[in-house]
């Protein structure tokens, strides 16, 4: 018990060192209630590799199953110039591998045309993240 305690203290200083914010407050990142829930993966659990500069999103949990990626915004993953068909799964990780500065935060949307948007913005970071399983249809650089 006691090495689980120092586990999860040495989880929330680390995530008060990478995101300035407490570990315990990533884990639920979101304001309306289809946000976002961000959930940082185990290192030694995330499988997904995302390109820099890329969002990248996956059906499986720590970047398993099927993988979309973009390095710009998509106003229908069913018809846009990636072809990603999320209608068949809903998204269960997340990883914006994009570069600091404008245009360095991704928003997520469940309908086309970036309508009904259901996520807190995804800021650009070293790794991927879990995320409840959500339906998703569009995306933007913002």
């Amino acid at each position: 018990m006691r090495t689980a305690r120092r586990f999860l203290s040495v989880l929330a200083v680390a995530g008060l060192a990478t995101f300035g914010v407490p570990a315990a407050a990533m884990a639920e990142v979101g304001t309306q209630d289809t946000g976002m829930r961000l959930q940082a993966a185990a290192a030694s659990a995330w499988q997904g590799k995302c390109a820099k500069g890329d969002v990248c999103v996956w059906s499986g949990r720590n970047g398993t199953g099927t993988r979309c990626a973009w390095n710009g915004n998509d106003p229908d993953w069913q018809g846009g110039a990636v072809q990603c068909r999320p209608h068949g799964f809903k998204v269960q990780s997340v990883w914006n591998n994009g570069y600091q500065g404008k245009y360095d935060t991704v928003w997520f949307y469940q309908k086309a045309n970036y309508r009904q948007g259901i996520y807190d913005p995804l800021p650009p970071s070293s790794s991927g993240h879990n995320i409840k399983p959500t339906t998703m249809r569009s995306h933007q650089w913002k």
